[in-house]
Protein backbone atom coordinates (compact mmCIF):
# COMPACT_ATOMS: atom_id res chain seq x y z
CA UNK A 1 0.00 0.00 0.00
CA UNK A 2 1.79 2.89 -1.28
CA UNK A 3 -0.45 5.82 0.93
CA UNK A 4 -1.52 4.27 3.62
CA UNK A 5 -3.27 7.63 5.18
CA UNK A 6 -5.04 8.15 1.72
CA UNK A 7 -6.01 4.71 2.37
CA UNK A 8 -7.53 5.28 5.84
CA UNK A 9 -9.45 8.09 4.96
CA UNK A 10 -11.72 6.69 2.94
CA UNK A 11 -12.36 3.87 5.63
CA UNK A 12 -14.87 4.27 8.48
CA UNK A 13 -13.75 4.08 11.77
CA UNK A 14 -16.03 0.91 12.56
CA UNK A 15 -15.36 -0.64 8.99
CA UNK A 16 -15.57 -4.25 8.32
CA UNK A 17 -13.09 -5.83 6.42
CA UNK A 18 -14.56 -9.65 5.89
CA UNK A 19 -12.05 -11.88 3.58
CA UNK A 20 -12.67 -15.00 2.74
CA UNK A 21 -10.68 -17.71 4.46
CA UNK A 22 -7.60 -19.04 2.39
CA UNK A 23 -6.28 -15.59 1.57
CA UNK A 24 -4.05 -14.23 2.96
CA UNK A 25 -4.34 -13.03 6.59
CA UNK A 26 -8.22 -14.07 5.80
CA UNK A 27 -11.00 -13.70 9.12
CA UNK A 28 -13.20 -10.53 9.89
CA UNK A 29 -11.54 -7.75 11.20
CA UNK A 30 -13.39 -4.45 13.04
CA UNK A 31 -12.06 -1.10 13.32
CA UNK A 32 -9.84 1.30 11.25
CA UNK A 33 -6.35 0.26 12.67
CA UNK A 34 -7.30 -3.05 13.63
CA UNK A 35 -8.33 -3.75 9.53
CA UNK A 36 -4.75 -2.14 8.33
CA UNK A 37 -2.53 -3.66 10.77
CA UNK A 38 -4.07 -6.83 10.88
CA UNK A 39 -4.95 -7.59 7.16
CA UNK A 40 -2.10 -5.52 5.12
CA UNK A 41 1.04 -7.06 6.34
CA UNK A 42 0.21 -9.47 3.56
CA UNK A 43 1.50 -7.14 1.07
CA UNK A 44 4.88 -7.53 2.12
CA UNK A 45 5.04 -11.09 0.13
CA UNK A 46 4.80 -9.48 -2.91
CA UNK A 47 6.55 -7.07 -5.35
CA UNK A 48 3.80 -6.11 -6.42
CA UNK A 49 -0.02 -6.65 -6.08
CA UNK A 50 -3.22 -4.71 -6.94
CA UNK A 51 -7.00 -5.37 -7.53
CA UNK A 52 -8.78 -4.38 -11.10
CA UNK A 53 -12.24 -3.85 -11.01
CA UNK A 54 -13.98 -5.20 -14.00
CA UNK A 55 -17.70 -4.92 -13.86
CA UNK A 56 -19.18 -2.66 -10.78
CA UNK A 57 -23.04 -2.79 -9.83
CA UNK A 58 -24.44 0.01 -7.70
CA UNK A 59 -27.64 -0.16 -5.29
CA UNK A 60 -28.20 2.39 -3.44
CA UNK A 61 -25.36 1.79 -0.16
CA UNK A 62 -23.66 -0.98 -1.72
CA UNK A 63 -21.25 -1.45 -4.67
CA UNK A 64 -20.64 -5.03 -6.11
CA UNK A 65 -17.22 -5.17 -8.09
CA UNK A 66 -16.56 -8.48 -10.19
CA UNK A 67 -12.57 -8.54 -10.83
CA UNK A 68 -8.78 -9.62 -10.74
CA UNK A 69 -6.02 -9.55 -8.62
CA UNK A 70 -2.69 -9.55 -10.21
CA UNK A 71 1.14 -9.97 -8.59
CA UNK A 72 4.25 -11.07 -8.14
CA UNK A 73 5.51 -12.63 -5.41
CA UNK A 74 8.94 -12.07 -3.55
CA UNK A 75 9.64 -15.58 -5.45
CA UNK A 76 8.88 -14.23 -8.73
CA UNK A 77 5.30 -15.88 -9.23
CA UNK A 78 2.95 -14.20 -11.20
CA UNK A 79 -0.67 -14.59 -10.61
CA UNK A 80 -3.98 -13.72 -11.56
CA UNK A 81 -6.61 -14.27 -9.68
CA UNK A 82 -10.62 -13.54 -9.66
CA UNK A 83 -12.26 -11.56 -7.35
CA UNK A 84 -15.63 -10.07 -5.96
CA UNK A 85 -16.18 -7.86 -4.00
CA UNK A 86 -19.16 -6.30 -1.87
CA UNK A 87 -18.78 -2.52 -0.67
CA UNK A 88 -21.40 -0.84 1.89
CA UNK A 89 -20.77 2.92 1.72
CA UNK A 90 -21.97 5.08 4.85
CA UNK A 91 -21.30 8.76 5.16
CA UNK A 92 -19.07 8.59 2.16
CA UNK A 93 -16.77 6.20 3.63
CA UNK A 94 -16.41 2.07 3.20
CA UNK A 95 -18.46 0.65 6.30
CA UNK A 96 -18.04 -2.85 4.86
CA UNK A 97 -16.08 -5.00 2.73
CA UNK A 98 -17.02 -8.56 2.33
CA UNK A 99 -14.57 -10.10 0.13
CA UNK A 100 -14.37 -13.85 -1.79
CA UNK A 101 -11.63 -14.61 -4.44
CA UNK A 102 -9.91 -17.46 -5.65
CA UNK A 103 -7.64 -18.39 -2.54
CA UNK A 104 -5.77 -21.37 -4.17
CA UNK A 105 -4.07 -19.24 -6.90
CA UNK A 106 -2.81 -16.55 -4.61
CA UNK A 107 -1.64 -19.78 -1.86
CA UNK A 108 0.26 -21.13 -5.35
CA UNK A 109 1.64 -17.93 -6.36
CA UNK A 110 3.38 -17.87 -1.96
CA UNK A 111 4.69 -21.33 -2.28
CA UNK A 112 1.69 -22.59 0.15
Amino acid sequence: MRDVNTFKSILANDVEWDIAEGFPNGGVYRGLDTTVNGFFPFLADFDEFYAKGDEYFESGDHVIVLGHYFGVSKKGRRVESRFAHFWTIRDGKVGRLQQTADTLLIAQALGK
